[in-house]
């Protein structure tokens, strides 16, 4: 999965959300190497949509009435949490690589 789309997931993780929400959050969850300018984040929340990944809220349940927010749907949940395993199994077949070399060094 693309950094930036397991940032958007994530960032919608706690709840809904509106794009600059959005995109501050993917900025700080990734130190800083996730920026997400209007177009990349528009186009990017498009793409979850068909996926069926997140939805927009609508209108009637919407915090604000003009900003358009997001949740992760079921599925999208899902998709997160496969995704976090899949990292999570990556990352500690590299410790285990790491302290290999480390004992042959």
């Amino acid at each position: 999965m693309k950094s930036h789309l397991f940032c958007i997931l994530l960032a919608l993780a706690p709840g809904p959300r509106h794009g600059s929400a959005i995109q501050e959050d993917a900025r700080t969850l990734s130190d800083g190497a996730v920026r997400l300018w209007p177009a990349t984040l528009y186009g990017s929340l498009d793409e979850l949509v068909r996926c069926g990944w997140i939805e927009e809220v609508p209108d009637h349940e919407r915090p604000t009435g003009r900003e358009r927010f997001y949740r992760l749907t079921p599925l999208g949940r899902g998709t997160l949490e496969r995704e976090c395993a899949r990292l999570e199994a990556l990352a500690r077949t590299a410790r285990a690589r790491l302290a290999l070399a480390e004992g042959l060094a």
